[in-house]
């Protein structure tokens, strides 16, 4: 029923937004567009077309959510579970991967926005959109280095229960790539930064369109499919928390890849406690 929704404002925080009877029948509606918006018949000759579909995520009243968790997490595209993502699966022929989406998007397309991650690389904020010439740099490194340099992507999401459906979902907010950085002398690995931080709920309409998987039915599964519908793995790198610390802040090495499990154990088991309750 009408009253106060959760919404996402771009710095990736809930809001309430106040809809009287008029305005939730028309949010209503806007949602079923959206999901008929992309249904347009398939070009059979370009597997690596999607649908198109965005489907609209379910109304989330304020007051119905009863727990809610910010988590961020890194996918490892080397992963056998994330293969999806470093390289379409199931295609006849090459198809672009996550990072050339992005690129294509940014580039070619410019329906997306690249925000700045700040100096220190740890700006999540979408405050700041990155300057024309500071992208351009980024995708030319991009080209000379190859696409195999992006090795990984940080998700920043929100773990949220409804009490009203009785559910735990999880909701993206941002995804950022990550560039390997090595050793100027041996070339060694010594880790990985952010490059920039895109708007989840603006890349949507984009990843909608590209495939990522073919399904053993002949479904062609898109990136925002994938996406949403958690077809990946990633290690948890820290929880919200009053102190605002990661879990590499405390832990390493195997200590650190036991705590992100234990703190995904701890995500799975409070969805069932508050379902239970």
């Amino acid at each position: 029923m009408p009253g106060l929704l959760l919404a996402y404002n771009r710095s990736g925080n809930l809001r309430s937004v106040s809809m009287s009877v008029r305005h939730w029948i028309l949010f209503c509606a806007l949602g079923s567009c959206a999901a008929a918006r992309g249904q347009y018949v398939l070009d059979d000759a370009d597997p690596c077309r999607a649908d198109g579909i965005v489907r609209p995520y379910a109304p989330l009243r304020e007051a119905d959510v009863m727990w809610a968790r910010r988590v961020w997490r890194v996918i490892d595209t080397r992963d056998a579970r994330n293969t999806a993502i470093a390289a379409p699966q199931g295609l006849k022929q090459n198809c672009r991967n996550l990072m050339a989406v992005i690129r294509h998007g940014l580039k070619d397309e410019g329906g997306i926005i690249a925000y700045d991650p700040g100096p220190e690389g740890k700006d999540d904020a979408f405050r700041t959109r990155m300057s024309g010439a500071g992208l351009r740099s980024i995708l030319s490194a991009l080209d000379t280095l190859g696409a195999e340099a992006i090795g990984r992507f940080m998700v920043k999401e929100d773990w949220l229960f409804d009490r009203r459906r009785g559910v735990m979902e999880a909701r993206i907010i941002g995804l950022a790539p990550m560039i390997e950085v090595r050793g100027e002398e041996d070339g060694e690995l010594r880790g990985y930064r952010v490059l920039f931080w895109l708007y989840y709920p603006e890349c949507r309409q984009l990843f909608s369109w590209w495939t990522a998987a073919m399904g053993r039915d002949g479904e062609r599964l898109s990136y925002e499919a994938l996406l949403d519908r958690r077809r990946f793995f990633g290690e948890i790198t820290k929880v919200s928390n009053v102190s605002d610390r990661g879990i590499t802040g405390t832990r390493t090495g195997v200590e650190a890849l036991l705590e992100s499990d234990a703190q995904r154990q701890r995500l799975l088991d409070m969805g069932f406690d508050l379902w239970h309750y």
